[in-house]
Formats: structure tokens, sequence, C-alpha cells
């Protein structure tokens, strides 16, 4: 997703990913487990900078 959404999208990844854990992983199943990623991004520039 990160490589086709975010630069298709005029965005470009400025720093690293945040984990959100809406379920605590050590009680839950991995099937059932909710997760928010959250990506920094910015908008490019048409000099590409």
């Amino acid at each position: 997703m990160h490589h086709d959404f975010i630069p298709d999208h005029g965005l470009r990844v400025v720093g690293r990913h945040h984990e959100v854990y809406l379920s605590d992983p050590r009680k839950v199943a991995p099937e059932k487990l909710r997760i928010i990623l959250r990506q920094p991004v910015r908008e490019t520039t048409e000099s590409g900078l």
C-alpha cells in the first residue's frame, strides 16, 4: 500500500510509521487484533523536494 498509494496521491514519506494498538496483542487473537497505522507524509513538490 505504501509503495503505491502514497506516491499516487502526490505524497512522500517523511518519517517512521507509528502503530496504535486498539486491542491488547497479548489477549486478542491475531485475526481480531485492531491497529491504526499512522504514517507521516508531506505533499511532494514539482521539483521533487
